[in-house]
């Protein structure tokens, strides 16, 4: 599926209320020291904070909130996809719509060093690197300060392109500043392109399509996959408008044809489209359209109906792999 070249967003009416911050610590005091003007002008705001910290930085958060502590989430706000910082970053802009409050905004403190599990199982750190800057595109326009806590000890080169490619801002003792080594998000997820979605065997079953024409079957063959999996009547309309939405995207704008691969299982679903297109933009659907642009709406949308949805190039084109739960 060739994706559409992504216009640029319309100009915000003031200033993007989005902040992303690195801050570099050694202890969990200091800090919290650091983040104390950020904690007490949440508090004074009544804003949202989300934290995804635990052990020592979750109990001096708490020390220092006291009792206002019992209002924090501590938490993740989108579970990570091991494969997909795209999905990641989709689904936290998702859930921060849904929860943030436009007049108080959200305060989000995520600590790096539980990005991508632990073990042998971990994500490497180039993975946090796909995710920060996934979340400079799908949180832009919201009121929200994303602030990434980073560890001082055990700093590699990979977590030294994270700390600094993807954080506009950076916290120099305890006073923010603009980072000369940020790097804009289209240049971030051109450097790291994104990983082809993990192998699943022969699919159940596998169909090719060919100009505008096809459309109709594929609407019905998707209708029916969907019931056959379980799914309930608002799902399957999701899913035939998101395959519907993404089918077009690869006629349109890559060779005009390709194969849909489905695996069914009960309550769940997965689907692939592959053409032998490649994408023009490294950012594929992570951008809240403008309500005024008539086009460039259908990866997003489509990101907006499914549970997981991923883009990525290799040598033979370019796949889409969209997954659904009951």
């Amino acid at each position: 599926m060739t994706a559409a070249p992504e216009r640029s967003p319309a100009p915000l009416s003031g200033p993007d209320p989005f902040r992303h911050l690195a801050v570099v610590h050694d202890d969990a005091d200091e800090l919290v020291t650091t983040l104390a003007p950020l904690l007490d002008a949440a508090r004074a705001q009544h804003a949202l904070v989300w934290a995804a910290v635990d052990g020592p930085i979750r109990r001096a958060v708490e020390r220092y909130l006291g009792d206002a502590a019992e209002d924090v989430v501590f938490s993740e706000p989108a579970q990570p996809y091991s494969y997909s910082g795209q999905t990641t970053a989709a689904r936290r802009a998702e859930r921060l719509r849904e929860m943030v409050d436009v007049d108080r905004g959200a305060l989000i403190l995520s600590d790096t060093s539980t990005i991508g599990g632990s073990g042998p199982d971990a994500s490497p750190p180039d993975v946090w690197s796909v995710v920060d800057a996934s979340c400079n595109l799908a949180l832009t326009g919201l009121p929200v300060t994303l602030v990434c806590l980073c560890a001082a000890a055990g700093a590699s080169e990979a977590s030294e392109r994270f700390r600094y490619w993807n954080h506009p801002e950076l916290f120099v003792g305890a006073t923010a500043s603009p980072n000369p080594r940020y790097r804009l998000p289209e240049d971030v997820l051109a450097a790291f392109p994104a990983p082809p979605a993990p192998v699943l065997g022969p699919p159940d079953h596998e169909t090719a399509f060919d100009g505008v024409g096809a459309l109709r079957a594929i609407r019905q063959v998707t209708r029916h996959r969907g019931e056959d999996a379980g799914l309930d009547d608002d799902q399957v309309d999701g899913l035939v408008l998101a395959i519907a939405e993404l089918v077009s995207n690869s006629i349109e704008h890559g060779a005009g044809r390709g194969t849909m691969s489905w695996w069914t299982r009960p309550g769940r679903i997965v689907a692939e489209i592959h053409d032998v297109g490649h994408m023009t933009t490294t950012t594929p659907g992570l951008r809240r359209p403008s309500i005024r642009s008539p086009r460039g709406r259908g990866v997003w949308l489509a990101r907006q109906l499914s549970d997981v949805l991923h883009l990525w190039t290799g040598d033979d084109g370019t796949h889409v792999r969209l997954e659904l739960s009951a």
